[in-house]
């Protein structure tokens, strides 16, 4: 890697320390590349404690990301550390991206929210997802998602918890959890072939959970002559104005998501058109069809399966059950 701005410097001598050197004195923000004593690399961001950020961090393979207090001045770091060195070009791209991003902020919060929301964006290209844009089947898995957020938890709970209980974008087992009620949101054409793609043997197990929905909800592009078409922009900035609304500190953790689900502003999706068709709600549990951790063999994982939606129908939720259970979770019960 050329110009490793890690090269020249020495790990610290004291367990507790870091060796760094500032990134560039003309960014008004605290960048320093550094070294600690186990002689990993990072890019530290320091600031003062009220930039301090909130809520969960991104987690990404092989690369850590933590926030502690620098020593003896009272303020907090932002640290990103690379684990394993054999991906230290792609952290090397990944501080220069944040530095980039985060450089024209208007203020140092502002700068660190910046820097976490470009490490969202990082997650999910690491998670093998796309830098042009979503795909079709990425667009509609994310409406499925907001729909899910949209109708069953903004009603229900205050703005910050239902954004926190989203869980998707993440790589979580399922979408959504609200202590022990999780919903998987699944959206499919509603002229394709009648069956639902499932990505691993963990998404349909019910096994710790006191309820487990399965969101289904039929999208299809929209005809050209249509006027009740819509965009993944237009839903997201839908449910992001009743976020909004409700709690606009809610708002940069559902953006954070929204990245990590590799969704952004800038991208024009206008062309991509859908409109909506029937949508229902299973209860998954005991005979559901499905495939769970439990049925597979010692050292199997990441199973991929397809269900029949005609064999679910035995498992129809009745109207308003997953209201009613949510309403359960909501007052404890």
């Amino acid at each position: 890697m050329s110009n490793d701005p890690w090269k020249d410097l020495a790990p610290p001598n004291a367990a507790d320390a870091i060796n760094a050197r500032r990134v560039d004195a003309d960014i008004p923000w605290g960048f320093f590349w550094a070294r600690g004593v186990d002689h990993k690399c990072l890019l530290v961001l320091q600031h003062a404690t009220d930039s301090t950020p909130h809520g969960r961090l991104p987690k990404l393979k092989g690369i850590e990301v933590t926030v502690s207090e620098a020593s003896g001045d009272g303020d907090h770091m932002l640290v990103f550390r690379l684990l394993d060195s054999a991906h230290r070009d792609i952290f090397h791209r990944l501080c220069t991206d944040i530095i980039a991003s985060a450089s024209g902020a208007d203020s140092e919060k502002e700068a660190v929210e910046v820097a976490l929301a470009r490490t969202w964006r990082w997650h999910h290209l690491l998670r093998g997802g796309g830098d042009g844009g979503l795909s079709a089947e990425e667009q509609k898995g994310l409406i499925g998602e907001l729909l899910v957020m949209e109708r069953y938890l903004l009603p229900q709970f205050p703005a910050l918890d239902a954004v926190s209980a989203w869980h998707g974008p993440l790589g979580a087992p399922k979408d959504f959890e609200v202590g022990r009620v999780c919903i998987e949101a699944k959206a499919r054409r509603g002229a394709a072939t009648p069956y639902i793609a499932i990505s691993s043997e963990h998404q349909l197990d019910d096994s710790g959970t006191d309820a487990l929905f399965l969101h289904l909800v039929e999208l299809d592009q929209a005809p050209s002559d249509t006027s009740d078409g819509f965009s993944v922009s237009d839903v997201a900035t839908r449910v992001r104005g009743q976020i909004a609304k409700a709690d606009n500190n809610a708002v940069f953790r559902f953006d954070e998501l929204l990245s990590a689900a590799g969704f952004r502003w800038e991208d024009d999706y206008s062309d991509w058109q859908w409109i909506e068709g029937l949508s229902r709600q299973y209860r998954v549990s005991g005979d559901f069809p499905r495939i769970t951790a439990q049925m597979v063999f010692s050292g199997v994982s990441n199973v991929k399966y397809s269900i029949a939606v005609a064999e679910c129908e035995a498992f129809l939720a009745a109207d308003g059950e997953l209201e009613v259970v949510l309403r359960g979770r909501r007052h404890g019960d």
